[in-house]
C-alpha cells in the first residue's frame, strides 16, 4: 500500500495518478468485501470469487510497478474487473437480487479514468454487453427457471441477508467513488500546483539575465514603461572601466566572474521591494533605478556600489583593479525614460572622459 501511496505521488500525468488511486482503493474494497461476504455466509463460492478479484488486483499491481508496464496493466485492471471478477461476483453472491450491480457502475466508472481513445471505448462496450448479459442470465435463473431441473444451484439471498448485501454494497461502493475523487482531485491540484509554479519559474527566469541573475533588458524596458510616476526615482547607467582589456588578459571565463561579481554587488544594495530595479543593460554595462530622497543620496549609494567593486580582491591577480564609470539622472527631470537613459549614456561617457572609475550626475 505504501508503494501505492509513492506511486500517487511519483506519477507524472494525470492518467497514471488516476490508475494508482483505482488500483489502491480497489485493493481496500476486495478486501473489506472479502469480510463482508464471509460474515453474511453466503458461502465459499463467494469468498472465491472476491479472493480472485484481490488476486488479479494484485497481478496488476506487479505488472505496473515491478515490470513496469503500465499501459498493459491499464487495460488488465479494467478487463479484468468487468469481464472476470465483477461477473464471478455478480453470480456467486445473489445475482440481480443483491447489491452487485453497484459494483457493476464502479466497473464501469474505473474504466473513465484509466484508459483513454479508442481503447476507453472497446472496453466501456464490452463492459456494458458483459454487464447486460450477466443481470439477464440472472433473471432468467431466478425469476423464470424455478423449476426443479434448475441447470445451477444459484444462491438465494434471504430478506434479511439481501438487505445487508445491498447496504454494504452501497456503503462500499460510495466510498469507493468518494475516496478516488477525493485521492484524483488532491493529485490534481497537486499536479497543477507543480505546473503553475513550473510556469512562474520560466517566467522569471525569461526576465533574467542569464549569466549575471539582474533582470534582462526586456525586462527593464517593461519596469520603466509602467512607472506611471517618474518623482522620487533616478536612474544610473554603469560600465566597467576596461572591460575588454580584462577579457583579452585573462579570458572570457574570468570576464564572466567579473560580471557576476558586480551584480552580486548591485542585488545587494537594490531593494525591489521599494520599487527599484537593476538589469544588464548589455555587455558590461549595467543599469539601476533607485529611489532616494535627493540626488546626493542616490548618488551615496551608488558610490557605495562603486567603491565594493573597486576594493574587490582577485586571486588571479592580486594587481588587478577593476571599477565602473557610470551617469545618474533623476528621473522626474524628463518626459519618459527614454530622455533619462540617453542623458545617462551621456553623462557615463562623460565620466569615461574625465579619467574613469566615478559617477557622473
Amino acid at each position: 500500500m505504501d508503494r501505492l501511496k509513492k506511486a500517487i505521488e511519483e506519477r507524472k500525468s494525470l492518467e497514471d495518478r488516476f490508475f494508482a488511486v483505482v488500483v489502491m482503493v480497489g485493493l481496500v474494497i476486495v478486501t473489506v468485501s472479502e469480510i463482508v461476504t464471509f460474515v453474511e455466509g453466503i458461502g465459499y463460492i463467494a469468498n472465491i470469487g472476491t479472493a480472485i478479484g484481490g488476486v488479479m488486483l494484485l497481478i496488476v499491481v506487479f505488472e505496473a510497478y515491478v515490470r513496469k508496464k503500465i499501459d498493459t496493466a491499464r487495460l488488465m485492471l479494467c478487463y479484468a474487473f468487468n469481464c472476470v471478477v465483477i461477473p464471478i461476483a455478480f453470480f456467486s453472491c445473489g445475482g440481480i437480487d443483491s447489491g452487485m450491480p453497484i459494483y457493476m457502475i464502479a466497473g464501469i466508472f474505473t474504466i473513465i479514468p484509466v484508459l483513454k481513445g479508442r481503447r476507453r471505448l472497446i472496453c466501456l462496450l464490452v463492459s456494458f454487453v458483459m454487464d447486460i448479459l450477466c443481470m439477464g442470465i440472472s433473471y432468467y435463473l431466478i425469476y423464470v427457471d424455478t423449476g426443479a431441473e434448475k441447470r445451477i444451484n444459484f444462491p438465494v439471498l434471504t430478506p434479511k441477508a439481501r438487505f445487508i448485501d445491498i447496504v454494504c454494497s452501497v456503503i462500499l461502493i460510495s466510498l469507493y467513488i468518494i475516496i478516488t475523487f477525493a485521492l484524483v482531485m488532491d493529485a490534481y491540484q497537486k499536479e497543477r500546483t507543480s505546473r503553475e509554479e513550473l510556469v512562474k519559474k520560466l517566467d522569471e527566469l525569461s526576465k533574467r539575465d542569464e549569466l549575471t541573475g539582474l533582470y534582462n533588458r526586456r525586462e527593464l524596458f517593461s519596469f520603466l514603461e509602467g512607472m506611471t510616476v517618474l518623482e522620487g526615482h533616478y536612474l544610473c547607467m554603469t560600465d566597467i572601466d576596461h572591460f575588454k582589456n580584462v577579457n583579452d588578459t585573462y579570458g572570457h571565463v574570468f570576464g564572466d566572474m567579473v560580471l557576476r561579481t558586480l551584480a552580486g554587488i548591485i542585488k545587494g544594495e537594490i531593494h525591489s521591494d521599494k520599487g527599484e530595479l537593476a538589469a544588464r543593460y548589455g555587455g558590461e554595462e549595467f543599469l539601476m533605478v533607485v529611489k532616494a530622497g535627493t540626488k546626493k543620496e542616490a548618488a551615496e549609494r551608488i558610490d557605495s556600489i562603486r567603491t565594493q567593486f573597486v576594493n574587490t580582491g582577485w586571486e588571479e591577480d592580486p594587481a588587478l583593479h577593476t571599477s565602473f564609470s557610470g551617469g545618474l539622472v533623476y528621473c522626474g527631470d524628463f518626459k519618459n525614460y527614454k530622455e533619462a537613459i540617453s542623458q545617462a549614456d551621456k553623462l557615463l561617457y562623460k565620466a569615461k572622459e574625465g579619467g574613469r572609475n566615478r559617477v557622473e550626475s
